[in-house]
């Protein structure tokens, strides 16, 4: 958990407490400096209190978005305009999800540690030496595109640092050798039951996906290539159980992609998103 701040803004909001916004959490203490471990009722319902817990909220939906647009760019796989990096980096919120991240600029793929106000990035290569490339656009490369990703890990570990969007941590899946590639669907994750479909379609919604047709959907880039991952759930009554179909990938033109055609990213990501929504199942069908 982060540490409280040194430099807290203290408002007074009644009689004898004060209130300040660390980060997004609402702290208290009294007047005469005692930290308090929460917030009264009495004290979080007055107008300072109801102003500060408001603009707690703003934030939180501002960490919310940035996050989410960076793990966009992040699955879009296109590269990022360096001067869009230079005007968000001093904006704590935003530094907070991109620094870190392994990224690549010109060629060269280190861990970003600053942007200047001129778009001039600052990485630390996966041996440890700083590298700053020339000014130019900064692609972040989805995990399954990285090699040793085990290396960076240990790199990011031994500079004690964290990734605000989990791009190392995030689960990447290789296509397997013994796969149809004329194939135009995966029948790994089919036969998970559900005692009913909301059940599956609330996890579906949970992890970010959206439904459409029966189909839990994801859209991913990958290598310039737009695709929708698709993993069939259902679309009878809500109350109904059902079992989990099959997982595919379709074209713009909502033409099936033969499982050969599918690029390393578009697998990963539809093979993750069956996954997370499969392991909810209640028992598989037989």
């Amino acid at each position: 958990m982060r540490g409280m701040s040194t430099q807290l803004v203290w408002v007074p909001a009644t009689h004898g407490h004060e209130l300040a916004l660390d980060g997004t959490t609402l702290r208290c203490r009294k007047s005469g400096g005692q930290m308090l471990r929460s917030v009264p009722r009495a004290v979080r319902g007055s107008s300072v209190g109801e102003k500060l817990s408001e603009l707690r909220e703003r934030l939180v939906r501002h960490e919310e978005e940035c996050r989410s647009t960076v793990e966009s760019w992040l699955l879009g796989g296109v590269p990022v305009p360096a001067a869009l990096l230079a005007r968000v980096w001093p904006d704590p919120s935003w530094r907070a999800v991109l620094e870190h991240l392994v990224v690549v600029v010109d060629g060269r793929t280190g861990l970003l540690t600053e942007v200047t106000e001129e778009g001039r990035t600052a990485l630390v290569g996966q041996d440890g030496t700083p590298h700053t490339p020339p000014v130019g656009p900064v692609t972040l490369p989805h995990p399954v595109l990285l090699s040793d990703v085990e290396k960076w890990c240990e790199l990011l570990d031994g500079r004690a640092s964290a990734q605000g969007v989990p791009q190392l941590a995030r689960e990447a899946h290789h296509r397997p050798d013994d796969v149809d590639p004329g194939a135009t669907s995966l029948d790994d994750y089919a036969g998970g039951e559900f005692e009913e479909l909301r059940h599956a379609t609330a996890r579906a919604a949970r992890f970010g996906f959206v439904m459409r047709g029966g189909f839990a959907m994801l859209r991913i880039v990958d290598g310039g290539v737009g695709l929708q991952a698709r993993y069939w759930l259902g679309a009878d009554d809500p109350g109904l159980p059902i079992e989990t179909g099959r997982l595919l990938w379709v074209d713009a033109s909502e033409r099936p992609v033969p499982l050969g055609e599918v690029g390393p990213v578009a697998w990963s990501e539809g093979v993750r998103m069956a996954e997370l929504i499969h392991a909810g199942r209640t028992t598989d069908g037989g």
